[in-house]
């Protein structure tokens, strides 16, 4: 019986990941893997155009998504910058797509991330 949870509960999720990349998960989709969605696009509902837009971008993205991926096993540190490369270059071209109002809450949820980011930085500084 516990099996079965664990599997229902497991087929939810993954379910639910796919289902999110699918809905415009804008940025993600495509090419963040394990569907996972761009946090950026967080309250921002697309238009079929734009989905089409983002999906291209991602596309176009795919094969370095998918070598950055791949170092995680090997070299994480590489891998990690890899992926913070790709988001230097993605981001600018998946906001310029988005309306005004949608900017507007796409850097609303850039400053969240950042914050996020800057606090997990300051309790688990690099080791020496």
């Amino acid at each position: 019986m516990k099996g079965i949870r664990i599997a229902v509960l497991g087929l939810a999720l993954a379910l639910s990941s796919t289902v999110a990349g699918a809905q415009g998960g804008g940025g993600g989709g495509g090419g963040r893997g394990a569907g996972r969605p761009n946090p950026m696009m967080t309250g921002i509902t697309l238009s079929e155009e734009q989905t089409a837009k983002i999906a291209e971008i991602n596309a176009k993205f795919a094969e370095r998504r998918t070598a950055a991926r791949g170092l995680m096993a090997t070299d994480r540190a590489a891998a990690m910058k890899a992926n913070a490369d790709i988001a230097a270059e993605v981001n600018p071209l998946i906001r310029a797509i988005l309306t005004p109002d949608q900017q507007a809450v796409w850097d609303k949820n850039a400053a969240v991330a950042k914050q996020r980011a800057d606090s997990v930085a300051k309790a688990n500084p690099p080791a020496i």
